[in-house]
């Protein structure tokens, strides 16, 4: 399961390497949103889950809430999934 959150971790870093001035700011919310998630789910799959690790974890979900908001432009409506589905 690790392998899949390093993978998710380079593609986002190298499609989003070397952006413009206007992009700088949402690849790297982008980023912040995608290495939280990769990271949260990662210490979800701890065996055993002390003190440390579930604090570690709160915090790696609250900074992905915190910058989801970013993919918020590309939430597909009920009629987009319709459209879709009957391709």
């Amino acid at each position: 399961m690790n392998a899949p959150g390093r993978v998710i971790d380079s593609v986002f870093v190298a499609t989003l390497f070397n952006p413009s001035v206007s992009e700088r700011i949402p690849f790297t919310e982008a980023l912040l949103c995608v290495k939280n998630f990769v990271y949260f789910h990662l210490m979800a799959q701890y065996q055993y889950h002390t003190e440390a690790p579930i604090k570690y974890m709160e915090n790696s979900l609250e900074e992905f809430h915190h910058h989801k908001d970013v993919f918020s432009q590309f939430h597909a409506s009920k009629g987009t999934q319709k459209v879709s589905e009957a391709l």
